[in-house]
């Protein structure tokens, strides 16, 4: 048996010997298992150094090397031995939890590298029925109140919602009313939100041209809006015509929403995000607030560094390493690999990808975040998967890739 030195104080105390019983060491302020640490390494003055510079890095790997010494000291090798698994029943773990998993075993003990995962196949599904006006119906108590939301979600992400009671649904999708709430509050909610939109719309209806004049940032986001007003949807007919007055709705919306959200204001884009949500409301001050929330989710990909977007752009990346490294390497190769062809996709959430109505299904279907919050990453890798064999075919380069981004 070795002896265990200990650090106390300005100097060193020897224990007994370790035996079969348990060691009691004196607490000195310091960690117990770095003093034992300390005591092993004792010819190793840097253990000290070590430990003034990074107690916490220092304690952790003083447990490991206790843990290792008292093995080897009370535990016969025949013990230690039958404490280690071995490294083909692991790697047969791994490729039972995770199948098409290839794992190359390393020269250094307790390590694997995973050098290849291929995905098992796909799940053949089918997508249910839209949540009917009956359906609806039923998840409301006697009170008003929403019963078993997150059935509700499932039913929405799996089939969508009947047209017939969009309106009402997308509410409670984006913040307007609160999923908890009961039929008073709910109209207590909407008189609040009524009073609070129109006192907004005043604030910039009120300023007049001199006050404008000094006003760049406003003057500047009014020109922004009038622009972007005049070519939105135009060919959709609940916006069509010169004289259209949802026109002057969708521009009245936008510019409060600039007195609401005076750091962000108005973005190229945003104009695109209200369209589909002012068609279901039919109603500037709930098509307002519902466009508010559905800000609240998209809002990081308009500012101005383009952090938001980067991150997701991205994290697209990644998972196309996963999901398809061919394809992945392909588009790497091709000045692709930072997928910024997909901007558009990520930045009004494939509102230009789709046909209108089916755009406002696959809205629903995201604001449910099921299965995740970043489920729109999900159908972007979909999205690229069915081009696939247009991309490799026919060799796109650099250009065509980007078209694919745009078309």
């Amino acid at each position: 048996m070795k002896s265990l030195l200990t650090m106390c104080g300005n100097g060193y105390k020897t224990l007994p010997e370790v035996s079969s019983e348990r060691v009691s060491i004196p607490w000195c302020g310091v960690s117990r298992s770095v003093l034992i640490d300390l005591a092993v390494t004792q010819r190793d003055e840097g253990q000290v150094k070590k430990f003034i510079k990074s107690p916490y890095t220092t304690t952790l790997g003083g447990f490991s090397k206790v843990t290792n010494f008292l093995r080897d000291v009370l535990m016969t090798p025949e013990e230690s031995q039958n404490l280690v698994r071995p490294q083909s029943e692991v790697a047969e773990l791994l490729h039972d939890d995770i199948p098409g998993m290839e794992i190359s075993q390393l020269d250094e003990p307790g390590f694997e590298m995973v050098t290849k995962t291929k995905l098992p196949p796909r799940p053949t599904v089918k997508r249910g029925d839209p949540l009917s006006s009956p359906e609806w119906n039923a998840f409301f108590d006697a009170e008003g109140r929403i019963s078993k939301i997150d059935e509700l979600k499932d039913i929405i992400f799996r089939g969508g919602v009947d047209p017939a009671i969009r309106a009402d649904v997308w509410k409670f999708l984006l913040g307007f009313y609160d999923w908890d709430s009961c039929s008073k509050k709910r109209q207590d909610q909407r008189k609040r939100k009524v009073d609070e939109y129109f006192r907004m719309k005043l604030q910039w209806k009120t300023i007049s041209a001199e006050q404008e004049k000094r006003f760049t940032l406003l003057k500047e986001r009014r020109g922004l809006i009038d622009k972007d007003v005049m070519r939105t949807d135009r060919t959709h007919k609940f916006f069509a015509g010169d004289k259209n007055p949802n026109l002057q709705v969708l521009y009245d919306i936008l510019m409060t929403y600039c007195m609401y959200n005076f750091d962000l204001g108005y973005v190229q884009g945003m104009s695109d995000v209200l369209s589909p949500i002012l068609v279901v409301m039919e109603n500037e001050v709930d098509a307002f607030w519902c466009f508010a929330g559905a800000m609240e989710r998209v809002c990081h990909n308009f500012e101005m560094d383009q952090n938001g977007m980067k991150v997701q752009l991205s994290q697209i990346h990644k998972l196309m390493q996963i999901q398809d490294p061919e394809l992945c390497s392909y588009l790497e190769a091709h000045d692709s690999g930072n997928f910024y062809f997909c901007f558009r996709w990520i930045l009004i959430v494939f509102k230009r990808e789709f046909h209108f109505h089916e755009i406002q299904r696959l809205w629903e279907v995201i604001w449910t975040d099921r299965p995740c919050t970043n489920f729109h990453l999900i159908i972007s890798l979909a999205i690229l998967d069915s081009e696939k064999s247009t991309l490799l075919e026919n060799k796109f380069g650099f250009t065509e890739i980007l078209k694919v981004g745009l078309c």
